[in-house]
């Protein structure tokens, strides 16, 4: 079993969309149409419907959909500790969101390492629905996230802000700025309600994706305009790419920490805490 066929079923069966699990993932639609035939190959079931209306799982998709996470869990756990033999007196597991881990992973990794030698530290890039699972399965111990989620024994707390800019590559302001070179970003539920009320215009915009990097490519290789983040805005300045719209709003948005209620009281988790509010300030 290719840990990447479960990978990209369970994504689908959060987007139900091939488009979007595809920008996601970082792979092409005829990739991730390959993958789920190959995975309906190896269960002789097909697992997934498409139609006008979009993509739905067939009854044997949301009969697989545990049975996915459960295979997929066990994977994880047994590479991370065969990885770990001899080498660390503990191991943790921590979630971050696609859009976050630069800007958390520089300095803290460094900090924690200095603070805790003897920890060895799994890194997922992952989105907060799936994220959020896996923290009450125990498939991750510790999440930074966009959008929490109401769910029994999950705790969350603020630990910073993120500030999304608007870049373009062809030097425009807002009023000059023509709709069809938006590329519009979808980073959480709350940055498209921002959108939404702060900029109605460039709501339908010819290309859109919910993928940071994906938008960071398009605006390299095509041109155009987008939001991203302020570290990524300096970034794309810096390299010459791109300049932040002078006459367009910034959209401020809270970074989230997630843990299970019964790792909250954890002296690693509260050490590590403590480094992402320092490192994020």
């Amino acid at each position: 079993m290719q840990i990447e066929l479960l990978d990209t079923f369970l994504d689908l069966i959060e987007t139900r969309n091939f488009n979007r699990t595809a920008d996601r993932l970082g792979v092409t639609q005829s990739t991730v149409s390959s993958r789920i035939r190959t995975l309906e190959g190896l269960l002789g079931k097909q697992l997934f419907i498409r139609n006008k209306s979009g993509t739905e799982p067939t009854v044997a998709g949301l009969r697989f959909v545990e049975h996915a996470r459960a295979v997929r869990l066990g994977w994880l756990d047994a590479r991370r500790e065969i990885q770990g033999v001899g080498k660390f007196e503990n191991q943790i597991r921590i979630g971050i969101h696609p859009d976050v881990y630069q800007r958390i992973l520089w300095g803290w990794l460094e900090w924690v390492r200095a603070k805790m030698p003897k920890l060895a530290i799994y890194v997922e890039v992952d989105y907060s629905n799936q994220m959020i699972l896996d923290l009450t399965t125990g498939g991750l111990d510790l999440a930074v996230l966009y959008s929490p989620q109401h769910y029994p024994d999950m705790h969350y707390e603020q630990i910073a802000e993120e500030h999304f800019v608007m870049v373009s590559t062809r030097g425009v302001t807002l009023k000059e700025l023509a709709p069809a070179d938006y590329i519009r970003a979808h980073y959480s539920v709350l940055f498209d309600r921002a959108h939404k009320q702060m900029l109605p215009e460039l709501e339908n915009g010819p290309v859109s994706t919910g993928h940071g990097g994906a938008v960071v490519y398009l605006l390299k290789n095509q041109g155009g305009a987008a939001f991203v983040t302020d570290a990524v805005s300096k970034m794309l300045s810096l390299e010459g790419v791109a300049e932040a719209v002078p006459d367009a709003p910034r959209i401020s948005h809270p970074i989230y920490s997630a843990v299970h209620v019964r790792n909250k009281h954890s002296h690693t988790h509260a050490w590590l805490l403590k480094g992402l509010k320092l490192m994020t300030e």
